[in-house]
Protein backbone atom coordinates (compact mmCIF):
# COMPACT_ATOMS: atom_id res chain seq x y z
CA UNK A 1 0.00 0.00 0.00
CA UNK A 2 1.63 2.99 -0.84
CA UNK A 3 1.81 6.02 1.15
CA UNK A 4 -0.23 9.47 -0.17
CA UNK A 5 1.35 12.00 -1.33
CA UNK A 6 2.05 15.47 0.43
CA UNK A 7 -0.62 17.18 -1.95
CA UNK A 8 -3.35 14.60 -1.27
CA UNK A 9 -2.37 14.80 2.40
CA UNK A 10 -3.72 18.26 1.76
CA UNK A 11 -6.17 17.10 0.01
CA UNK A 12 -7.11 14.40 2.72
CA UNK A 13 -7.01 17.20 5.29
CA UNK A 14 -9.68 19.60 3.27
CA UNK A 15 -12.29 16.49 3.06
CA UNK A 16 -11.36 15.65 6.53
CA UNK A 17 -12.96 19.20 7.80
CA UNK A 18 -16.07 18.29 5.44
CA UNK A 19 -16.13 14.98 6.71
CA UNK A 20 -16.08 15.98 10.62
CA UNK A 21 -18.82 19.01 9.37
CA UNK A 22 -21.15 16.39 8.13
CA UNK A 23 -20.75 13.62 10.85
CA UNK A 24 -21.62 16.09 13.76
CA UNK A 25 -25.34 16.54 13.11
CA UNK A 26 -26.03 13.21 13.20
CA UNK A 27 -23.81 12.83 16.69
CA UNK A 28 -25.81 15.66 17.77
CA UNK A 29 -29.10 13.62 17.77
CA UNK A 30 -27.20 11.12 20.40
CA UNK A 31 -27.32 11.40 24.16
CA UNK A 32 -25.70 8.73 26.65
CA UNK A 33 -26.82 8.59 29.94
CA UNK A 34 -26.81 6.08 32.87
CA UNK A 35 -28.63 4.01 35.35
CA UNK A 36 -27.60 1.70 38.47
CA UNK A 37 -29.02 -1.95 39.01
CA UNK A 38 -28.13 -3.40 42.42
CA UNK A 39 -24.87 -1.77 41.91
CA UNK A 40 -24.18 -2.61 38.32
CA UNK A 41 -23.14 0.60 36.06
CA UNK A 42 -24.96 0.71 32.93
CA UNK A 43 -24.42 3.10 30.10
CA UNK A 44 -26.72 4.07 27.46
CA UNK A 45 -26.03 5.83 24.42
CA UNK A 46 -29.07 6.53 22.21
CA UNK A 47 -28.93 6.81 18.81
CA UNK A 48 -32.11 7.37 17.38
CA UNK A 49 -33.36 6.04 13.54
CA UNK A 50 -30.10 3.51 14.43
CA UNK A 51 -31.25 0.10 13.79
CA UNK A 52 -28.28 -1.44 15.03
CA UNK A 53 -27.58 -2.17 18.76
CA UNK A 54 -24.61 -2.92 20.54
CA UNK A 55 -24.28 -4.10 24.12
CA UNK A 56 -20.93 -5.12 25.45
CA UNK A 57 -20.39 -6.59 29.20
CA UNK A 58 -17.25 -5.91 30.71
CA UNK A 59 -15.44 -7.54 33.58
CA UNK A 60 -12.93 -5.70 34.93
CA UNK A 61 -9.40 -6.93 36.01
CA UNK A 62 -8.32 -8.44 32.82
CA UNK A 63 -4.97 -9.86 33.87
CA UNK A 64 -5.20 -9.29 37.17
CA UNK A 65 -7.70 -11.50 37.58
CA UNK A 66 -5.65 -14.65 36.40
CA UNK A 67 -3.05 -16.53 37.20
CA UNK A 68 -0.29 -18.55 35.18
CA UNK A 69 -2.38 -21.61 35.66
CA UNK A 70 -5.51 -20.06 34.85
CA UNK A 71 -4.20 -17.87 31.77
CA UNK A 72 -6.56 -18.48 28.51
CA UNK A 73 -9.45 -19.76 30.43
CA UNK A 74 -11.95 -16.28 29.32
CA UNK A 75 -11.50 -17.00 25.53
CA UNK A 76 -12.08 -20.55 26.19
CA UNK A 77 -14.93 -20.07 28.52
CA UNK A 78 -16.29 -17.66 26.21
CA UNK A 79 -15.77 -19.38 23.24
CA UNK A 80 -17.34 -23.00 24.30
CA UNK A 81 -20.37 -20.95 26.53
CA UNK A 82 -22.02 -19.24 22.93
CA UNK A 83 -21.96 -22.89 22.32
CA UNK A 84 -25.38 -24.34 24.31
CA UNK A 85 -27.29 -22.67 27.86
CA UNK A 86 -29.58 -23.78 29.99
CA UNK A 87 -32.80 -22.65 27.90
CA UNK A 88 -30.83 -22.69 24.17
CA UNK A 89 -29.24 -25.90 23.73
CA UNK A 90 -26.43 -25.86 20.44
CA UNK A 91 -28.76 -26.82 18.01
CA UNK A 92 -31.47 -23.91 19.31
CA UNK A 93 -28.82 -21.20 19.84
CA UNK A 94 -27.26 -21.73 16.38
CA UNK A 95 -30.63 -22.01 14.32
CA UNK A 96 -31.74 -18.63 16.68
CA UNK A 97 -28.67 -16.97 16.14
CA UNK A 98 -28.37 -17.42 12.13
CA UNK A 99 -32.04 -16.47 11.66
CA UNK A 100 -31.76 -12.89 13.31
CA UNK A 101 -28.00 -12.31 12.03
CA UNK A 102 -27.07 -11.70 15.62
CA UNK A 103 -23.56 -11.89 16.70
CA UNK A 104 -22.69 -12.90 20.20
CA UNK A 105 -18.64 -13.45 21.02
CA UNK A 106 -16.61 -12.93 23.65
CA UNK A 107 -13.03 -10.88 23.85
CA UNK A 108 -10.38 -10.87 26.42
CA UNK A 109 -7.71 -7.94 26.60
CA UNK A 110 -4.61 -7.44 29.46
CA UNK A 111 -7.17 -4.34 31.00
CA UNK A 112 -10.09 -6.37 30.50
CA UNK A 113 -12.79 -9.15 29.26
CA UNK A 114 -15.75 -8.90 27.21
CA UNK A 115 -18.86 -10.22 26.27
CA UNK A 116 -20.30 -8.42 23.12
CA UNK A 117 -23.63 -8.46 21.54
CA UNK A 118 -24.69 -6.84 17.91
CA UNK A 119 -28.32 -7.17 16.27
CA UNK A 120 -30.86 -5.08 14.39
CA UNK A 121 -33.27 -3.23 16.52
CA UNK A 122 -36.73 -5.64 15.94
CA UNK A 123 -34.37 -8.68 16.94
CA UNK A 124 -32.94 -7.30 20.61
CA UNK A 125 -35.54 -8.69 22.41
CA UNK A 126 -34.71 -12.46 21.93
CA UNK A 127 -31.11 -11.46 21.09
CA UNK A 128 -31.35 -9.99 24.78
CA UNK A 129 -32.64 -13.34 26.38
CA UNK A 130 -29.74 -15.46 24.49
CA UNK A 131 -26.98 -12.98 25.70
CA UNK A 132 -27.81 -13.01 28.96
CA UNK A 133 -28.23 -16.79 29.09
CA UNK A 134 -24.68 -16.99 27.93
CA UNK A 135 -23.23 -15.26 30.34
CA UNK A 136 -25.63 -16.67 33.94
CA UNK A 137 -26.71 -20.53 32.66
CA UNK A 138 -23.60 -21.78 30.06
CA UNK A 139 -24.19 -25.05 29.78
CA UNK A 140 -20.14 -26.16 29.23
CA UNK A 141 -20.70 -29.31 28.05
CA UNK A 142 -17.17 -31.30 27.98
CA UNK A 143 -17.46 -32.58 24.27
CA UNK A 144 -17.73 -28.73 23.57
CA UNK A 145 -15.09 -27.61 25.76
CA UNK A 146 -13.00 -30.11 24.66
CA UNK A 147 -13.25 -29.62 20.81
CA UNK A 148 -12.78 -25.12 22.04
CA UNK A 149 -9.97 -26.19 23.55
CA UNK A 150 -7.86 -28.35 20.88
CA UNK A 151 -8.78 -25.36 18.73
CA UNK A 152 -7.57 -22.83 20.38
CA UNK A 153 -4.26 -25.34 21.36
CA UNK A 154 -3.67 -25.33 17.45
CA UNK A 155 -3.98 -21.27 17.18
CA UNK A 156 -0.92 -21.03 20.29
CA UNK A 157 1.33 -23.36 18.58
CA UNK A 158 0.43 -21.86 15.22
CA UNK A 159 1.45 -18.81 17.08
CA UNK A 160 5.36 -19.01 16.52
CA UNK A 161 5.37 -20.52 13.03
CA UNK A 162 4.24 -16.74 11.79
CA UNK A 163 7.24 -13.86 12.44
CA UNK A 164 4.88 -11.39 13.30
CA UNK A 165 3.48 -13.27 15.99
CA UNK A 166 5.93 -14.80 17.57
CA UNK A 167 7.94 -11.31 17.56
CA UNK A 168 5.20 -9.28 19.28
CA UNK A 169 5.00 -12.21 21.97
CA UNK A 170 8.29 -11.84 22.74
CA UNK A 171 8.48 -8.34 22.50
CA UNK A 172 5.15 -8.08 25.41
CA UNK A 173 7.51 -10.90 27.20
CA UNK A 174 10.89 -9.10 27.95
CA UNK A 175 9.08 -5.56 27.99
CA UNK A 176 6.43 -6.99 30.55
CA UNK A 177 9.32 -9.38 32.62
CA UNK A 178 7.63 -9.25 36.00
CA UNK A 179 4.84 -7.23 35.34
CA UNK A 180 0.94 -8.79 35.55
CA UNK A 181 1.11 -7.74 31.94
CA UNK A 182 3.69 -10.64 31.54
CA UNK A 183 0.77 -13.05 31.82
CA UNK A 184 -0.97 -13.60 28.34
CA UNK A 185 -5.26 -13.45 28.64
CA UNK A 186 -4.77 -15.91 25.62
CA UNK A 187 -2.80 -17.84 27.59
CA UNK A 188 -0.28 -21.00 27.18
CA UNK A 189 -0.12 -24.61 25.76
CA UNK A 190 0.58 -25.75 29.22
CA UNK A 191 -2.69 -23.69 31.34
CA UNK A 192 -5.33 -23.75 28.52
CA UNK A 193 -4.26 -27.66 28.30
CA UNK A 194 -5.49 -28.14 32.10
CA UNK A 195 -7.84 -25.72 32.72
CA UNK A 196 -11.08 -27.23 33.92
CA UNK A 197 -14.97 -26.80 33.73
CA UNK A 198 -15.07 -26.53 37.45
CA UNK A 199 -11.94 -24.09 37.43
CA UNK A 200 -14.67 -22.08 34.64
CA UNK A 201 -17.89 -22.32 37.11
CA UNK A 202 -15.86 -20.67 39.48
CA UNK A 203 -14.59 -17.94 37.48
CA UNK A 204 -18.03 -17.42 36.29
CA UNK A 205 -19.15 -17.31 39.66
CA UNK A 206 -16.22 -14.92 41.53
CA UNK A 207 -16.13 -12.61 38.71
CA UNK A 208 -19.86 -12.12 37.71
CA UNK A 209 -20.50 -9.42 40.79
CA UNK A 210 -22.45 -6.62 39.85
CA UNK A 211 -19.36 -4.05 41.57
CA UNK A 212 -17.12 -5.62 38.80
CA UNK A 213 -19.18 -5.06 35.65
CA UNK A 214 -20.45 -2.22 33.32
CA UNK A 215 -22.72 -2.88 30.57
CA UNK A 216 -22.34 -0.36 27.83
CA UNK A 217 -25.33 -0.38 24.80
CA UNK A 218 -25.24 1.50 21.92
CA UNK A 219 -28.26 1.85 19.71
CA UNK A 220 -32.08 3.15 19.72
CA UNK A 221 -32.87 2.01 22.97
CA UNK A 222 -35.43 3.06 25.45
CA UNK A 223 -33.92 3.71 28.96
CA UNK A 224 -36.53 2.20 30.41
CA UNK A 225 -36.77 -1.03 28.36
CA UNK A 226 -32.90 -1.60 28.73
CA UNK A 227 -33.36 -1.09 32.49
CA UNK A 228 -36.25 -3.34 33.06
CA UNK A 229 -34.24 -6.25 30.84
CA UNK A 230 -31.05 -5.39 33.00
CA UNK A 231 -33.15 -5.96 36.31
CA UNK A 232 -34.30 -8.93 34.93
CA UNK A 233 -31.43 -10.66 34.09
CA UNK A 234 -28.59 -9.57 36.32
CA UNK A 235 -30.61 -8.07 39.00
CA UNK A 236 -29.97 -10.63 41.41
CA UNK A 237 -26.27 -10.90 40.85
CA UNK A 238 -24.69 -10.14 44.26
CA UNK A 239 -22.85 -6.87 44.10
CA UNK A 240 -19.25 -7.96 45.77
CA UNK A 241 -17.09 -5.70 47.31
CA UNK A 242 -14.78 -5.01 44.07
CA UNK A 243 -12.49 -2.09 44.51
CA UNK A 244 -11.09 -1.09 40.68
CA UNK A 245 -6.94 -1.80 40.80
CA UNK A 246 -4.94 -0.30 37.85
CA UNK A 247 -1.52 -1.67 36.76
CA UNK A 248 1.42 0.43 37.21
CA UNK A 249 3.60 2.21 34.35
CA UNK A 250 6.40 0.08 33.16
CA UNK A 251 9.58 1.43 32.91
CA UNK A 252 13.26 0.34 31.91
CA UNK A 253 16.15 2.01 33.09
CA UNK A 254 18.36 1.03 29.89
CA UNK A 255 17.87 0.38 26.28
CA UNK A 256 17.45 -3.55 25.71
CA UNK A 257 18.09 -5.85 22.60
CA UNK A 258 16.66 -9.39 22.37
CA UNK A 259 17.93 -11.80 19.60
CA UNK A 260 16.70 -14.81 18.08
CA UNK A 261 18.33 -16.22 15.17
CA UNK A 262 16.25 -17.77 12.51
CA UNK A 263 16.86 -18.18 8.26
CA UNK A 264 14.04 -15.81 7.39
CA UNK A 265 14.04 -13.59 3.77
CA UNK A 266 13.76 -10.82 6.15
CA UNK A 267 14.54 -9.29 9.50
CA UNK A 268 11.64 -8.82 11.69
CA UNK A 269 12.00 -5.72 14.31
CA UNK A 270 10.37 -4.69 17.23
CA UNK A 271 11.39 -1.72 19.80
CA UNK A 272 8.94 -0.95 23.05
CA UNK A 273 8.76 1.91 25.07
CA UNK A 274 7.34 3.16 28.09
CA UNK A 275 3.76 5.46 27.04
CA UNK A 276 1.51 7.54 28.92
CA UNK A 277 -2.01 5.42 29.51
CA UNK A 278 -5.54 7.06 28.51
CA UNK A 279 -5.66 7.93 32.26
CA UNK A 280 -2.34 10.50 31.91
CA UNK A 281 -2.23 14.27 30.32
CA UNK A 282 0.11 13.50 28.01
CA UNK A 283 -1.67 10.29 26.62
CA UNK A 284 -3.26 13.19 24.27
CA UNK A 285 0.59 14.53 22.86
CA UNK A 286 1.98 11.50 22.69
CA UNK A 287 -0.61 9.64 20.60
CA UNK A 288 -0.34 12.95 18.60
CA UNK A 289 3.57 12.33 18.63
CA UNK A 290 3.07 8.55 17.65
CA UNK A 291 0.86 9.53 14.62
CA UNK A 292 3.71 11.99 13.16
CA UNK A 293 6.20 9.51 13.90
CA UNK A 294 4.36 6.75 11.79
CA UNK A 295 4.19 9.39 8.84
CA UNK A 296 7.67 10.16 8.90
CA UNK A 297 9.50 7.03 9.20
CA UNK A 298 7.02 5.46 6.37
CA UNK A 299 8.19 8.75 4.09
CA UNK A 300 12.20 7.93 4.69
CA UNK A 301 12.04 4.66 4.52
CA UNK A 302 9.66 2.86 2.35
CA UNK A 303 8.83 6.02 0.16
CA UNK A 304 12.54 7.51 -0.35
CA UNK A 305 14.43 5.10 0.49
CA UNK A 306 12.61 1.54 -0.30
CA UNK A 307 14.33 -0.24 2.49
CA UNK A 308 11.23 -2.15 3.78
CA UNK A 309 7.36 -2.40 2.53
CA UNK A 310 6.08 -2.23 6.29
CA UNK A 311 7.85 0.18 8.56
CA UNK A 312 5.62 1.63 11.49
CA UNK A 313 5.29 3.79 15.10
CA UNK A 314 2.17 2.53 16.92
CA UNK A 315 1.30 4.04 19.89
CA UNK A 316 -1.01 0.67 22.03
CA UNK A 317 -3.99 1.50 24.34
CA UNK A 318 -3.43 -0.38 27.71
CA UNK A 319 -3.36 0.80 31.38
CA UNK A 320 -0.07 0.13 31.37
CA UNK A 321 0.85 1.30 28.29
CA UNK A 322 3.51 1.27 25.34
CA UNK A 323 4.45 2.16 21.91
CA UNK A 324 6.30 0.44 19.02
CA UNK A 325 8.70 0.83 16.15
CA UNK A 326 8.62 -1.61 13.82
CA UNK A 327 9.77 -3.00 10.87
CA UNK A 328 11.32 -5.65 8.65
CA UNK A 329 14.42 -4.69 6.68
CA UNK A 330 17.01 -7.19 4.94
CA UNK A 331 19.36 -4.22 5.88
CA UNK A 332 18.20 -3.82 9.95
CA UNK A 333 21.54 -1.85 10.37
CA UNK A 334 20.71 0.91 7.86
CA UNK A 335 16.94 0.82 8.23
CA UNK A 336 17.12 1.49 12.36
CA UNK A 337 19.37 4.07 11.85
CA UNK A 338 16.97 5.95 9.65
CA UNK A 339 14.47 5.45 11.62
CA UNK A 340 16.34 7.13 14.75
CA UNK A 341 16.54 9.81 12.95
CA UNK A 342 13.48 10.35 12.30
CA UNK A 343 13.11 10.09 16.01
CA UNK A 344 15.33 12.47 17.01
CA UNK A 345 13.94 14.97 14.29
CA UNK A 346 10.58 14.86 16.74
CA UNK A 347 12.63 15.39 19.81
CA UNK A 348 14.81 18.13 18.99
CA UNK A 349 12.95 19.69 16.01
CA UNK A 350 9.42 21.49 16.62
CA UNK A 351 6.75 20.97 14.01
CA UNK A 352 5.24 24.34 12.69
CA UNK A 353 1.73 25.21 13.27
CA UNK A 354 -0.18 25.14 10.29
CA UNK A 355 1.60 21.73 9.51
CA UNK A 356 0.67 20.31 13.11
CA UNK A 357 -3.32 21.52 12.57
CA UNK A 358 -3.72 19.46 9.47
CA UNK A 359 -2.21 16.21 10.99
CA UNK A 360 -4.55 17.26 14.25
CA UNK A 361 -7.47 17.08 11.16
CA UNK A 362 -6.50 14.18 9.79
CA UNK A 363 -6.08 12.14 13.03
CA UNK A 364 -9.43 13.35 14.11
CA UNK A 365 -10.77 12.38 10.66
CA UNK A 366 -9.78 8.99 11.40
CA UNK A 367 -11.34 8.95 15.01
CA UNK A 368 -14.65 9.95 13.25
CA UNK A 369 -14.88 7.34 10.80
CA UNK A 370 -13.13 4.91 13.49
CA UNK A 371 -16.21 5.36 15.81
CA UNK A 372 -19.13 5.16 12.77
CA UNK A 373 -20.48 2.16 14.48
CA UNK A 374 -22.26 1.32 17.67
CA UNK A 375 -20.07 -1.21 18.67
CA UNK A 376 -17.22 1.15 18.35
CA UNK A 377 -18.85 3.81 20.18
CA UNK A 378 -19.61 1.38 22.85
CA UNK A 379 -16.01 0.51 23.20
CA UNK A 380 -14.80 3.67 23.26
CA UNK A 381 -17.28 4.58 26.63
CA UNK A 382 -16.06 1.62 27.74
CA UNK A 383 -12.70 2.58 27.92
CA UNK A 384 -12.70 5.43 29.63
CA UNK A 385 -15.26 4.20 32.10
CA UNK A 386 -12.68 1.33 33.00
CA UNK A 387 -9.83 3.53 33.05
CA UNK A 388 -11.18 5.00 36.19
CA UNK A 389 -12.48 8.20 34.59
CA UNK A 390 -15.57 7.63 34.00
CA UNK A 391 -17.85 7.48 30.29
CA UNK A 392 -17.58 11.56 30.15
CA UNK A 393 -14.30 11.70 30.26
CA UNK A 394 -14.63 10.11 26.49
CA UNK A 395 -16.51 13.67 25.27
CA UNK A 396 -13.53 15.40 25.87
CA UNK A 397 -11.09 13.64 23.53
CA UNK A 398 -11.95 15.98 20.62
CA UNK A 399 -11.10 19.22 22.18
CA UNK A 400 -8.14 17.62 24.56
CA UNK A 401 -6.76 16.62 20.45
CA UNK A 402 -7.34 19.98 19.29
CA UNK A 403 -5.16 21.58 22.75
CA UNK A 404 -2.13 19.53 21.51
CA UNK A 405 0.93 22.29 20.59
CA UNK A 406 4.33 21.87 18.87
CA UNK A 407 6.00 22.22 21.73
CA UNK A 408 3.89 19.24 23.86
CA UNK A 409 4.65 17.10 20.61
CA UNK A 410 8.70 17.32 21.21
CA UNK A 411 8.30 17.33 25.30
CA UNK A 412 6.73 13.92 24.77
CA UNK A 413 9.08 12.84 22.14
CA UNK A 414 11.74 13.49 24.52
CA UNK A 415 10.26 12.17 27.52
CA UNK A 416 9.34 8.97 26.26
CA UNK A 417 10.97 7.88 23.19
CA UNK A 418 14.07 6.32 25.38
CA UNK A 419 15.54 3.28 26.52
CA UNK A 420 14.08 0.98 23.52
CA UNK A 421 13.90 -2.41 24.21
CA UNK A 422 14.23 -4.30 21.06
CA UNK A 423 13.26 -7.91 19.81
CA UNK A 424 14.24 -9.02 16.56
CA UNK A 425 14.13 -12.70 14.79
CA UNK A 426 16.22 -13.23 11.62
CA UNK A 427 19.94 -12.91 11.22
CA UNK A 428 21.97 -11.51 14.46
CA UNK A 429 25.12 -11.24 12.35
CA UNK A 430 23.33 -8.04 10.69
CA UNK A 431 22.08 -6.74 13.99
CA UNK A 432 24.85 -4.12 15.43
CA UNK A 433 24.06 -4.36 19.26
CA UNK A 434 25.42 -0.86 19.92
CA UNK A 435 23.26 0.92 17.49
CA UNK A 436 20.17 -1.16 18.64
CA UNK A 437 20.78 -0.23 22.49
CA UNK A 438 22.00 3.43 21.84
CA UNK A 439 18.96 5.10 22.51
Amino acid sequence: MRKPSTVLMRLFAVVALIVVLFLAPSRAMAFTEEFDVNGLKVILKRNPGNEVVAASLYIRGGVLNLTPATAGIEPLLFDVAVKGTKNYPKEVINAELSRMGTQINGNASKDYSSVNLRCIKPNFDKSWDIFADVLLNPTLDPKEVDLSRSQILTGLRQRRDNPDSYLRDMGDSLFYEGHPYALDPSGTEESVSKISIDQMRQYLKGNLVTSKLVLVVVGDVEEADLQKKVTASFGDLPVGGYTPQFPAKVEHANAGLHTVAQQLPTNYIIGYFSAPSIRDADYYPMSMATSILQQRVWEEVRTKRNLSYAPAAFFQGSLANCANLYVTAVQPDTTIKVMFAEVKRLQTQPISAKELRDKITVFLTSYYLQNETNAAQAAFLARYELAGLGWQASEMFVQNMKKVTSEDVKRVAQQYIKNIQFAVIGDPMKIDQKLFTSM
